[in-house]
């Protein structure tokens, strides 16, 4: 009885230490920009009770402390799924007035909880010195009775600015545009909004924190509020001009108004403005690729590596294997084309494999992209595949470079299959495998006379030279077709021309889903894949490669009229430009069957 009251005791003691052991969080929340003669607040949190009076602050060398500290606590309860779970924190405030300009530091605080002590970091913050508006508008000093509110506003206190990691880059490498509203009065709602089209770049949208900040703008403070964040890939050379963005907000003004005083809230009156900002165009200047690229340069832009896979060195004859290439790196990797790999002429090839892991982010796409090429060995041998390249640009030593596997050679068994006492290879087979003659083609023949008879008799007529001659006919024609058909097999370009239309409505059918699920960008993201696709599948052309007007001259070129060009491209910029602005399922239905008939009516153009 006392071993077991003594197990409950220290279990107890146990539990009521568990706070003691749980991990305590102590953090300081301020600014690190601020104007001068502008009041701010610092706070200090603690996740667990502290002891009484603990809590210890040094001073604030730089500052005035106009309030503070105050105390508030707070003590929470949750049951979920049955388990009780409890929350507490407890924070001291101050209200801080900058009393010069510079560099200062938030100073660190220190608290004690069951006897340990626990430390915030320190902070630096920097206080300057406002330049006035530049417009000269009405401050919040002047009455209402000759300032009108939405006049007591200037442009410098709410402002839209399109921001871009850089201006000067070459075509294929990407950059971070980001839409940011600066604001030094209170936003209530974002009434509209209209991105601009962003003709000539391949845009995808990145994920952001949206969370407020400030920043120094122009030698005035403003709190920034990130709207969107885009990659953008240039597909064209010389200076590319990014038009304005519009958006229209709704904000809060507090005039003075004497006139009008109230013993508790004074003269001030606040008022609801409606404001359109416009971003200032931004002129990107793109470059065009420096003369001396190799042959395997296909618009691959970046910094990449290559790694290979080869099967094993010896394999049976009709035996199917793989070889496998990944590319890994940071760059355009979503528009590269799978590098060349020479087969021998006895080997069956198939379709490419390609299993993509990358992922967004604000210097371009980064990850891998794996091509697996299946194939089987129809003959047997020894065989040497040749070594694979591939070429790419890199921008940030501005020179062509090449990555490159080692030759490998393939030991190619006979299974049984092609055995003969005395075949001597003579040719090649459909498979393109040779062909072996046996030491007796023909056996039994008889060398005497023909008995006399009809059949005998027709084999003389002019009508059996006829079937002969029309069979060997047939013969030659099937064989014709045969080969044309296995060397169109074996050509990807090919095979992805004649499959473009197929890629496309798969793609089409994956943007019809999202529409029916009421997402928005991965339909235009779908749509748009869908239409850059099918033009640089159907006539060989790298996506990387492609614009507009690029797309017009092709379809131009092979007879497409007009009017289907320019509402095949009128298509992609509508697609480009609701995929971040409001639209509706209706617009996204009507973008959906224009697509569907347009790239029917090129098929039939193409076709003719």
């Amino acid at each position: 009885m006392m071993k077991i009251r003594h197990f409950l005791l220290v279990l107890l003691a146990l539990m009521f230490s568990w706070s003691s052991w749980a991990q305590v969080s102590f953090t300081v929340d301020a600014p690190t920009l601020t104007a001068l003669g502008q009041p701010f607040r610092v706070a200090y949190t603690i996740d667990a009770e502290p002891e009484n009076g603990s809590f210890r602050v040094a001073d604030f060398e730089g500052f005035d402390v106009i309030a503070g500290p105050s105390v508030s606590t707070g003590h929470s309860v949750q049951f979920i799924n049955g388990k009780q779970s409890s929350s507490y924190n407890c924070t001291y405030t101050y209200v801080l007035l900058p009393s010069n300009s510079g560099n200062f530091t938030i100073p660190s605080a220190s608290i004690k909880v069951d006897g340990k002590t626990y430390t915030t970091k320190r902070i630096p913050i920097e206080v300057i010195a406002e330049k006035q508006s530049s417009d000269g508008a009405a401050n919040n000093s002047n009455s209402a009775a000759s300032v009108k509110p939405e006049n007591s506003i200037s442009k410098d206190d709410i402002m839209l600015r399109l921001k871009v990691s850089s201006t000067d880059l070459y075509k294929g490498e990407s950059l971070r545009a980001s839409l940011v509203l600066y604001t030094r009065v209170s936003v209530e709602q974002i009434e509209s909004l209209t991105m601009p089209p962003f003709d000539g770049f391949w845009s995808q949208e990145l994920t952001f924190d949206n969370a407020p900040s400030r920043e120094e703008y122009n030698g005035r403070i403003y709190e920034t509020y990130k709207i969107t964040e885009l990659l953008l890939s240039p597909q064209e050379s010389g200076k590319i001009v990014i038009p304005e963005a519009v958006m229209n907000a709704r904000v809060q003004v507090v005039v003075q108004d004497n006139r009008r005083y109230d013993p508790i809230f004074g003269g001030r009156q606040v008022y609801r403005v409606s404001r359109e900002l416009k971003s200032a165009p931004v002129t990107i200047n793109v470059s065009d690729f420096p003369a001396g690229a190799p042959h395997t340069f296909n618009g691959a832009v970046g910094n990449f590596s290559l790694r290979s896979t080869m099967p094993a060195a010896e394999i049976d004859a009709n035996s199917a294997d793989q070889i496998e290439l990944t590319l890994s790196g940071t760059g355009n990797l979503k528009f590269i084309t799978a590098p060349k790999v020479s087969f021998p002429e006895s080997f069956e090839v198939y379709d490419t494999k390609v299993v993509d892991n990358f992922k967004l982010t604000a210097s371009g796409t980064a990850g891998s992209i794996t091509y697996t090429y299946p194939f089987v060995a129809r003959a047997a041998g020894t065989f040497t595949i040749p070594s694979v390249e591939f070429s790419y640009f890199d921008p940030a030593d501005k020179a062509y470079k090449t990555l490159s596997t080692e030759p490998f050679t393939i030991e190619v068994k006979d299974d049984g299959s092609m055995a003969s006492a005395a075949a001597t290879p003579v040719g090649y087979s459909n498979y393109g495998g040779p062909m072996r003659q046996l030491d007796r083609d023909i056996r039994f023949i008889h060398t005497g006379k023909l008995p006399n008879n009809t059949a005998a008799t027709f084999i003389l007529t002019p009508l059996y030279w006829l079937i002969i001659v029309l069979m060997l006919a047939l013969a030659v024609v099937v064989f014709v077709v045969l080969r044309k058909r296995m060397r169109d097999r074996n050509n990807q370009v090919a095979r992805r021309m004649r499959h473009a239309d197929k890629v496309a409505v798969q793609r089409l059918r994956m943007a019809e889903r999202y529409m029916n699920e009421g997402n928005r960008h991965s339909f235009y993201e779908e749509m748009l894949r869908a239409l850059w696709g099918y033009i640089g599948d159907k006539f060989n052309i790298p996506v990387a490669s492609l614009t507009k007007e690029k797309i017009r001259e092709e379809l131009y070129r092979r007879n497409v009229s007009e009017a289907t060009a320019e509402e095949f491209c009128e298509i992609i910029s509508r697609s480009e430009e609701a995929q971040y602005a409001p639209s509706t399922t209706g617009e996204m239905s009507d973008v959906y069957s224009d697509a569907v008939e347009v790239i029917s009516k090129i098929e039939s153009a193409v076709k003719r």
